[in-house]
């Protein structure tokens, strides 16, 4: 039994450094080709703002990244300013939930026309630059965050733990300061190092002296290991509104802690290559609600 974990964290360790994946070393290559594929099939050129060519560029190195432009923050204003609207009209548009945060109760991409702007724009320019071919969007939320005296879910650092070729990509609606609770997260290096750390601590059985279920104990260590020798490391990015985080879906973060007082409306989509050019008018008609963390078969149509 010893050795099968030794060969099976070896595999596991070995997969996440190659695919950039905590999906499984089985699963993950499947991912990586059909990122080649896209690449093969669907290469793009693209001439992008300066602001997003040296952010896509940082990106490759570092796996998240920040940048705005006045278009950007146009499409901000569009959607808070739509938000705003219907909230004085008396309507209720959020749903909380565990960690307070509120979930958009429509859809972000029907009831919001300006986000179309954004990946026709800017945004679509930095993942084809990341990417060297199409793109297309798996799932947006569309939330609002507040403090809820104790950080929870999401509050506390993770991964989550899906295809390595997936981009998440944070969008700030307002101006956004530390106090706004805006997303922290590590470099991929660094958090190659601690899932290092994890799986040793793990086959040692290191982990048990945290408490709770095996999520708990989980991000716990990281709390304690990020706490200890990774403080300077984190990334915070903040500026005004319309400011576009993509991160790795696997780097270790967490958000959505504002300070007492302080919320934070941002939405945060699920990107992924697409050997198709990309078709945006496919996401008015059907929109992006959440069906799934994740595409069991990359090359799927959505």
């Amino acid at each position: 039994m010893t050795f099968r974990r030794l060969v099976s964290n070896y595999l596991t360790r070995r997969s996440i450094r190659l695919h950039r994946s905590r999906i499984g070393w089985r699963a993950a290559p499947r991912y990586t080709r059909y990122l080649k594929r896209c690449q093969d099939q669907a290469p793009v050129a693209v001439q992008a703002a300066p602001a997003v060519a040296k952010a896509a560029a940082e990106f490759r190195d570092v796996g998240i990244a920040s940048f705005w432009t006045e278009r950007t923050e146009h499409v901000a204003n569009a959607v808070a300013a739509n938000i705003a609207a219907r909230e004085a009209a008396g309507e209720n548009i959020w749903s909380n939930g565990e960690d307070m945060v509120g979930n958009y109760r429509g859809d972000a991409w029907r009831d919001f026309p300006a986000f179309a702007e954004l990946f026709a724009g800017d945004l679509g320019d930095f993942l084809k630059l990341y990417y060297g071919s199409h793109f297309k969007i798996l799932y947006g939320t569309l939330y609002r965050s507040v403090n809820a005296g104790a950080r929870q879910a999401s509050q506390l650092w993770h991964s989550d733990s899906g295809p390595g070729i997936c981009v998440n990509v944070m969008f700030y609606l307002h101006q956004t300061t530390p106090q706004h609770g805006t997303l922290e997260a590590l470099d991929w290096q660094s958090s190659l190092e601690i899932y290092d750390r994890e799986k040793v601590a793990e086959f040692r059985g290191e982990l048990d002296r945290y408490e709770g279920t095996r999520r708990d104990r989980i991000c716990a260590f990281y709390d304690e290991v990020i706490g200890k020798g990774y403080r300077d490391r984190i990334r915070r990015p903040c500026g005004p509104a319309g400011l576009v985080v993509p991160f790795l879906n696997n780097v270790l973060h967490r958000g959505g802690y504002p300070d007492p007082g302080h919320m934070r409306t941002a939405i945060v989509f699920h990107c992924y290559p697409s050997h198709r050019a990309t078709d945006l008018e496919r996401y008015g008609r059907l929109g992006i609600t959440k069906t799934v963390p994740y595409p069991q078969d990359p090359a799927a149509e959505f």
